[in-house]
């Protein structure tokens, strides 16, 4: 049996800040422990991106500080709050690949886990995988078509249903699932970014998405229309077509969305040759411990 954790969004910002509201660095410390104490037979932890919430230096100084507590190894990749440049300024290219990009694939125990950078320059958050990478993942797939994969990546790529996340989603899911539909082998897709826990089924794939370790959504007001596609925006951008009356419109369509402070959540992924679950630990919990229930087992010859 394969055991590991995935973290995301951890929205770490310079000392002294909170992040909307939160101590982001604490919530990591209590990740930290939680998986330290709960689950120290893990092989291995990945973060999913969005280490940072600005991209800066020091808030990349601050992870790398606070890391080595974890008694497991760690990988790492890139969220659109992410900067790749300044990222490598502290880790240099310690979780780089070839080509440079923050991804990795780890063979373990027959099976195989890839890491995928899906960080590229954005509007509003969204991802892209480049050809370089496209190729590079394929691949790592067909290398062993019989040995069951996961692909761990920081934006979802199954829509979730919630017009405004799903704006920025993957914005080439179409190359992506091209590359991996015609694999059987591709057990499992698992993404943060979006703050919510989900489950989606496309392409024969399960997909999940963890809720990280930062607020969550009130899933009440998730499903709120938005007016615009992302390739409309960018079109508009591109001719200057932006104003400040459609900034106002979408700045209030995402305040619909309720954001919440959430209980904090890691992924905690089981595999063996048969089968992938992946439980959601809730390492912030604030809900009243019950007395051992009352019903008893009974056999009955």
């Amino acid at each position: 049996m394969l055991k590991f954790i995935i973290i995301s969004d951890t929205h770490l910002v310079p000392d002294n800040e909170n992040c909307n509201g939160l101590d982001s660095f604490e919530r990591l410390n209590l990740a930290i422990e939680s998986i330290n104490n709960d689950h120290p037979d893990a092989e291995f932890c990945i973060h999913a991106g969005d280490i940072t919430d600005r991209g800066d230096i020091e808030s990349y100084e601050r992870f790398k500080k606070i890391i080595p507590k974890l008694k497991i190894p760690i990988y790492l990749t890139i969220g659109n709050h992410d900067n790749r440049n300044n990222f490598k300024k502290v880790f240099n290219e310690k979780y780089s690949d070839e080509n440079g990009f923050i991804q990795k694939t780890i063979d373990i125990k027959d099976q195989r886990i890839i890491i995928l950078d899906t960080f590229d320059k954005n509007l509003l958050g969204e991802g892209k995988l480049c050809e370089i990478r496209l190729k590079w993942l394929k691949n790592h797939i067909q290398q062993n078509n019989e040995l069951p994969t996961t692909i761990i990546m920081h934006h979802h790529v199954a829509k979730i249903k919630s017009p405004y996340i799903d704006l920025i989603a993957l914005e080439n899911p179409d190359e992506f699932f091209n590359t991996v539909k015609t694999h059987s082998n591709i057990r499992h897709i698992i993404s943060g970014h979006v703050h919510i826990s989900s489950t989606t089924f496309q392409n024969n794939i399960p997909h999940t998405t963890i809720g990280g370790s930062h607020f969550t959504h009130s899933v009440k007001n998730f499903f709120t229309e938005f007016n615009y596609s992302l390739s409309e925006l960018k079109k508009m951008k591109e001719n200057n077509q932006i104003n400040n009356n459609m900034i106002k419109e979408m700045s209030d369509t995402y305040d619909n969305i309720v954001i919440l402070e959430g209980p904090s959540q890691y992924g905690v992924v089981l595999s063996d040759n048969f089968s992938t679950t992946i439980h959601f630990h809730n390492y912030i919990e604030k809900y009243k411990r019950l007395p051992q229930s009352e019903t008893k087992l009974e056999y009955y010859s």
